[in-house]
């Protein structure tokens, strides 16, 4: 059947709709609302408002801890993890390797390369057991792999799993549900148990806030890549500081040992005068 041409109305409809779509979505840049207000970066460098305590050059992480420690983690694995103070003094300083798991629990023990380190100081350690659940499940899967059709493949494996997971006093999934709910990092009958693919987890950390704005965000540019996304300008105010970045930025504040502090991965941690 031959459809009926398209009329006047109905594209005026539908231009109507895309318009009101597109102002909706607010998709034009606009101008920097506030331009008296100093970016982030040039904030920061007046040293009568902040000292800079930490650049974060060649990290991957920065944790705050509940002890008002700072958990360095490089993005290197030939570099270092680092616990710190705030005066910069090391407590610890060790490569560990990144195939392990890396563990904080709620004392502020440290686990990793197969080892517990006992805080405060950690300089007392000892061999710990460690199982990590996927590198077993990958090793039978390698074994069974040519041998058996895939349907008799998962069901040996889901019943080697099974197996193995009870032997630890834990309750197993299968592999028909979702496996995140049954992720497991924990410390259980002397041993570090993981059933996850993220080989890091923090118990020991405390959490930083996000400054509060002061104004609406605006997109200022459309930022090119495979697929392209917006940037927007985002105006925060830290008690009597105003300032603005983009979006990605990310500002935070955390208190240390009674003091404020302001850190981003874009320009590092200063202490707020």
């Amino acid at each position: 059947m031959r459809r009926a041409p398209i009329s006047i109305f109905q594209i005026a409809v539908c231009l109507v709709f895309i318009m009101g779509t597109l102002l909706a979505c607010n998709p034009f840049p606009k101008k920097d609302t506030h331009p008296e207000v100093p970016f982030l970066a040039d904030l920061v460098k007046d040293t009568t408002k902040f000292t800079k305590v930490l650049g974060l050059e060649h990290l991957s992480e920065i944790a705050f801890l509940k002890d008002d420690r700072i958990l360095l983690k490089p993005d290197d694995s030939h570099l270092p993890f680092k616990i710190i103070d705030i005066h910069g003094t090391v407590i610890i300083e060790k490569i560990f390797d990144w195939k392990l798991p890396f563990h904080l629990d709620q004392q502020g023990n440290l686990y990793f390369n197969r080892e517990k380190y006992d805080y405060p100081d950690y300089k007392r350690h000892a061999y710990f057991t460690t199982v990590v659940f996927k590198d077993s499940i990958d090793k039978k899967s390698e074994a069974l792999d040519s041998k058996f059709a895939d349907s008799i493949k998962f069901k040996m494996l889901d019943d080697y799993e099974i197996k193995l997971l009870k032997s630890y006093g834990l309750k197993p999934c299968g592999y028909q549900v979702d496996r995140e709910k049954c992720n497991v990092f924990e410390v259980k009958n002397n041993a570090l148990l993981v059933r996850q693919d993220d080989l890091y987890k923090n118990d020991f950390a405390k959490l930083p806030v996000v400054p509060e704005t002061f104004d609406d965000a605006i997109l200022v540019r459309w930022q090119n890549s495979r697929i392209a996304y917006p940037v927007y300008l985002v105006y925060y105010q830290m008690g009597k500081h105003k300032f603005k970045c983009e979006d990605m930025t990310i500002p935070n504040v955390i208190k240390l040992k009674g003091q404020n502090y302001l850190f981003s991965y874009a320009v590092g941690l200063f202490l707020i005068k």
